[in-house]
């Protein structure tokens, strides 16, 4: 995953900027999942918790 390191050389600024600003949304997603899923997980029945394993390998 990630960006090959000839093409990031030709990316102007203003794109790199652009990407970083997606990948700073897509990690505060990816933090609030785990918050989540470590809350469902440690109050959570077993069953709740299966359903949202099975909801994220999807």
């Amino acid at each position: 995953m990630g960006h090959p390191p000839a093409a990031v050389w030709s990316y102007t600024p203003r794109r790199i900027v652009g990407f970083l600003h997606f990948a700073a949304i897509r990690r505060k997603r990816e933090m609030a999942r785990d918050l989540v899923t470590g809350f469902n997980a440690s109050r959570g029945k077993a069953q709740d918790i299966k359903r949202t394993l099975k909801d994220l390998e999807e």
